[in-house]
């Protein structure tokens, strides 16, 4: 574990040292007939939406451009944090650092806040493959929702997609929500307001190790398959995963550089709007399996598998039912756009998915 936790912080220094040196290079590069584009993450390669754009999105990118099109496609990836880090990947396609990027907008609560609408409503649908389609439609209907993206931040939406179902795993075992009580639980940004009960604490995937090693976290609010990928298990000792259905939040955002797109033919553009679109089901399909696969693993390591009561739940959902009304309110306030509606029409196209909300959340005018 201290070997997981050093390697994490060089990775993170490296992500620092290699923004310094990124910082102010032009990515794009078009000789001829041959193209050259900067993609990259704050994420390693490992999680699921950086592999799928790396084994699906770029190849089939690169394999249409030279098969439909005269000209040859070449991608640099930079992943890990060696351009941008989990913070900053939105300012790195600003500023032209990477010509894509992949990130969560759980790390923009401010510039991305509208886009974070997936964590204003908790426990909604827990398949993400059906959550998906969802968000999408809602970006479709209501494109003002990441209309900064374009207007402020010199970059364009290709697609979304997302981790999968958030769980809790902890050091301890409980059944009712009041058994949280005094327990500190970490999370990371628009959704440590989730943390009801228990004591909310700040974290980031480089800190959530250590902070549960020494006792600053009693449990973290993540993803079944990267709380075994980081060994967050061994951190709790074993500990209890309990199958929450949180939600699969569409949280993950694949963005282009608007400069880079102008420079691009039209044709190369076509077909990376369009891969992008394949990307979207693709990649959040493989998460879904991820979801599965790491709960398998983590029983497997010894972790205590269960599922949440009905009766905890609907308690836990109890304490947050006004939050997405208030959340809707704080976006239209600073964003200017119609979120309480927004809002309405998400939640109204869950429950017409077949999900049942423990609670009724109240989104008013």
């Amino acid at each position: 574990m201290k070997q997981l936790i050093r390697t994490t912080a060089l990775g993170v220094a490296g992500g620092l040292a290699g923004l310094t040196l990124a910082s102010g290079a032009g990515a794009l590069s078009i000789n001829g007939n041959n193209i050259t584009l900067r993609v990259g993450s704050g994420h390693p390669p490992f999680i699921m939406y950086v592999k799928q754009m790396s084994k699906f999105m770029l190849p089939r990118i690169k394999a249409r451009v030279e098969k439909e099109t005269k000209y040859k496609i070449k991608f640099r990836q930079h992943y890990s944090g060696t351009v941008v880090n989990v913070f900053d990947t939105l300012e790195g396609v600003q500023d032209g650092r990477l010509d894509i990027g992949g990130f969560c907008v759980c790390f923009d609560d401010d510039k991305a806040m509208a886009m974070n609408l997936a964590y204003f409503v908790p426990f909604a649908q827990p398949d993400g493959n059906v959550a998906i389609k969802i968000f999408r439609r809602v970006i479709n209907e209501f494109p003002e929702i990441q209309q900064d993206f374009q207007k402020r931040y010199n970059q364009k939406l290709l697609a979304i997609t997302g981790f999968n179902n958030y769980g809790l795993l902890t050091s301890f075992d409980w059944t009712t929500f009041q058994d949280l009580k005094g327990k500190k639980i970490l999370a990371a940004g628009p959704n440590l307001p989730w943390v009801k009960g228990g004591i909310p604490v700040r974290t980031t995937i480089p800190k959530a190790a250590q902070q549960l090693q020494t006792g600053v976290g009693d449990g973290i609010i993540l993803f079944p398959d990267t709380m075994f990928k980081l060994k967050l298990h061994e951190a709790t000792k074993g500990g209890v995963y309990t199958t929450t259905d949180f939600g699969a939040t569409p949280q993950i955002a694949i963005t282009m550089n608007l400069r880079t797109r102008s420079k691009l033919p039209k044709e190369v553009v076509k077909i990376i709007d369009e891969v992008a679109m394949e990307y979207e089901t693709k990649s959040m399909a493989a998460s879904m399996r991820d979801h599965d696969w790491g709960i398998k693993m983590l029983r497997k390591a010894g972790v205590k598998i269960k599922k949440i009561s009905r009766a905890a739940q609907k308690a836990w959902a109890m304490a947050l039912k006004d939050w997405p009304n208030q959340r809707a309110h704080d976006v239209k306030a600073k964003k200017g756009i119609n979120m309480p509606k927004i809002m309405r029409a998400y939640i109204k196209y869950m429950k017409a998915s077949g999900h049942k909300f423990p609670v009724d959340y109240v989104i008013k005018d």
